[in-house]
């Protein structure tokens, strides 16, 4: 197992990471077959090593760990050229964080049984508030797994949905066994760029891996109406995907679409001008690296997602003049 140095420097030379949370938490998950020729498909793009994240409560019973641990199984040989990721410290009926030795050691290694072997980098998916009281984080969730990195169950640590308070707190002790840090970042979710958050992961060479990059779908151009959301979904239930909130929050897709695809004349789609946006960031932030983690539950989807295109400064300046005057409606996890 690579060190978290070298885990670290691996996620500066990668441009993409492939979410697999759509996989396997969904109202219809894909056949395992086209789930493996996307999983497939970003392994084969990916400069390597491939970095791939999964979640221990992505669907029941550790169904996402279970099938990349059948993936690759049945595709030996690949598993060497991955860096597998996995959320996990949570109550998979509650959701809620489980910070405490106890709660982190019976989550690693029920993901690490469920994947099938050991994991490249383990992130606790919130910190636990109420254990760490008035402090940033409660260490004992980090000792545990610092104990976890030296019995070889996981190889380095990951933060996630952290404040730039938690990752210079976090990062000031355990700065030898943290490699990244995973945070919602898209067009309709710039907050990092102005809450301190990116700006101490590139103070203290932290690669950043942003989940969401097409929000949920609203930035691929397949969401036009609330009717485009599955029954079962999560997203049915947010305000952001509901009514007159949908109906202004398509405005930014459509502006993108007029402004920017249509003017390419076919050579750009819209999650590839998304997601050239985010990595037209590490030009600001040189010290870090934005890798955008999108899904894709078929290998054409992935072949789309992780070709990357760039956009010019006319275009990124145009982009950003008009989220910076854009109101999103509905917060993140806002309930319609």
């Amino acid at each position: 197992m690579l060190s978290p140095q070298q885990i670290r420097q691996a996620h500066f030379n990668a441009e993409f990471g492939y979410g697999s949370m759509g996989l396997t938490w969904t109202p219809k998950p894909a056949p395992k077959e086209q789930a493996f020729a996307a999983i497939h498909k970003a392994i084969e793009m990916s400069k390597k090593p491939a970095l791939i994240n999964m979640g221990e409560f992505y669907g029941p019973d550790f169904s996402n760990l279970r099938l990349l641990g059948e993936f690759f199984k049945t595709h030996p040989g690949l598993r060497e050229k991955v860096i597998v990721s996995c959320k996990g410290c949570m109550d998979n009926a509650t959701l809620a964080p489980r910070g405490d030795r106890a709660g982190v050691l019976s989550s690693v290694e029920n993901c690490v049984r469920a994947f099938g072997g050991p994991i490249d980098v383990f992130e606790p998916a919130r910190i636990d508030t109420e254990l760490a009281g008035s402090k940033p984080y409660a260490p004992e969730t980090f000792d545990a797994l610092v104990e976890c990195i030296e019995k070889g169950l996981i190889g380095a640590i990951s933060l996630s949905e952290v404040t730039e308070e938690q990752i210079r707190a976090i990062d000031a002790k355990y700065h030898q066994y943290v490699c990244c840090v995973e945070i919602e970042l898209s067009l309709f979710s710039p907050h990092i760029l102005s809450n301190g958050i990116a700006a101490a992961c590139n103070e203290l060479g932290l690669p950043m891996l942003c989940y969401s990059p097409l929000c949920r779908g609203l930035l691929t151009g397949h969401v036009t109406s609330s009717d485009d959301v599955p029954d079962g979904d999560f997203k049915k239930c947010l305000k952001k995907f509901n009514g007159d909130a949908l109906k202004h929050n398509l405005l930014l897709p459509q502006f993108l679409q007029q402004e920017i695809v249509a003017k390419h004349k076919g050579a750009i789609t819209l999650p590839q001008v998304a997601l050239a946006w985010i990595k037209a960031l590490n030009a600001k932030y040189p010290k870090t690296n934005f890798i955008p983690i999108p899904g894709g539950s078929s290998a054409k989807r992935v072949e789309e997602n992780f070709t990357l295109k760039e956009l010019s400064e006319q275009e990124l300046d145009k982009i950003d003049d008009f989220i910076k005057h854009f109101q999103v409606q509905g917060d993140r996890y806002e309930v319609a």
